[in-house]
């Protein structure tokens, strides 16, 4: 079963209009300026309806019927629920026009529609036959109205907020910000008992819109590395979505968008690794010489994190091969004559600043400031470990070269 827009031979199905209004020239006043939809199983047109877009945010329900041998099926129902999803980005109320029998009523009542207003006499005065429900003449036409934005799938919401927050947890946003996105995006569309768990690696998210429609996800979240554009073009979005300048469908899209956007260009990151070694370097006490060398290994030492990166080699690795780029980098400017009277220390501790997880340590401080104890310790300990690794790979390098060389320029 699926249900498909049609925009060309709408005449096609005039047969099955005409079951729910019954004169032609009537139709076509609407079905030329209006959007029609079909509902499609196993090949066959079960059902079909007509939708007119009006202003300020509002459309109406000019017609909806279903083939004598499929009613009862649920099909109409179906659809209708279908076509207040789909318009509930663009229009804010629904109206459908039906005549006083009570079946119809009772049926657009069923779907979530209340009383609005009432033309009196209506099929009287535009019909040339009268129109018949159960021996009752239909004489007045009375408009029915729903609220859209209580429409929405419960579940395409959850997916949405559930998305927002995997790409902040994964580009380096804290545990309350992507708790805050989620529950604010979900409430926006009317999902408003919503409960969150939340690691750093981790989102739990069980929701459900007070109709009895629940529903629970779980997206893992690898640890990965920082991007915080994507951060803040996300944390743009939601407050976007929560002042209902956008919908469901558009902020899907948009996230695409933002998950996909690209890295600063490699030339512009290793230059600031570079700049960022040397002014570190200059301010733990280096001289401005050695904050010069600082700078060219910190340079050289993202060339190498950066083709690690692309062959996703692992963490581990990459720090402690890094620790020893270092330290060798800084043992061979220490032999260059030119140089003059230079430390070594001041070269690494400025060069090591590339590979140092501030933010992620920083992160894990505010999230157990926040009671945020295990995703907390998961960050902290995932930072700690980094810390070991540069450790080990500086270390074990000045070992052998103390062990080498009997640390004679030390």
């Amino acid at each position: 079963m699926k249900i498909r827009q049609i925009t060309r031979d709408k005449d096609d199905y005039m047969d099955m209009l005409l079951m729910a209004d019954p004169q032609k020239d009537m139709v076509e006043r609407y079905l030329y300026q209006s959007e029609m939809f079909v509902l499609v199983n196993g090949g066959d047109v079960c059902s079909v309806c007509v939708v007119q877009l009006m202003k300020n945010r509002k459309c109406e329900l000019k017609n909806i019927a279903t083939r004598v041998q499929d009613r009862g099926k649920g099909y109409a129902a179906y659809l209708i629920h279908y076509i207040c999803e789909y318009y509930s980005d663009v229009c804010d109320t629904m109206y459908a026009g039906t005549g006083n029998g009570k079946k119809m009523i009772e049926f657009l009542e069923r779907s979530g529609f209340v009383n609005s207003h009432m033309a009196v006499n209506y099929y009287v005065d535009h019909y040339q036959e009268p129109i018949y429900e159960d021996g009752i003449r239909i004489t007045d036409k009375i408009y029915m109205k729903k609220q859209l934005d209580s429409v929405i799938d419960v579940k395409k919401v959850v997916d949405l907020a559930l998305e927002a927050g995997r790409i902040l947890l994964k580009n380096g946003a804290e545990i309350f910000r992507v708790d805050e996105t989620i529950t604010r995006i979900c409430r926006r569309f009317h999902v408003e008992y919503v409960d969150t768990f939340i690691l750093s690696h981790a989102i739990f998210v069980s929701a459900e819109n007070g109709m009895e429609e629940a529903y629970t996800k779980v997206k893992q979240v690898p640890l990965s590395s920082t991007h915080l554009g994507i951060v803040a073009e996300v944390n743009a979005l939601s407050r976007e979505i929560s002042a209902g300048n956008v919908g469901v469908e558009e902020a899907f899209r948009r996230l695409g968008k933002i998950d996909n956007m690209p890295s600063v260009r490699g030339y512009l990151q290793v230059l600031a690794a570079g700049i960022g070694s040397g002014f570190f370097g200059h301010m733990m006490g280096a001289s401005v010489t050695e904050s010069i060398v600082a700078f060219f290994i910190g340079c050289i030492l993202y060339l190498w994190v950066l083709k690690a990166k692309k062959h996703n080699i692992s963490k581990i690795i990459v720090n402690i091969i890094g620790g020893v780029i270092i330290t060798v980098l800084a043992i061979l400017a220490l032999h260059l004559p030119f140089l003059g009277n230079i430390k070594m220390d001041g070269m690494i501790i400025g060069s090591i600043m590339p590979l140092v997880p501030g933010l992620a340590f920083v992160n894990a401080i505010r999230d157990i400031a926040d009671s945020d104890f295990l995703s907390g310790t998961v960050r902290m300990i995932d930072a700690l470990l980094v810390f070991v690794c540069i450790s080990v790979g500086v270390g074990v390098t000045l070992s052998i070269y103390n062990g080498l060389i009997g640390g004679m320029v030390l």
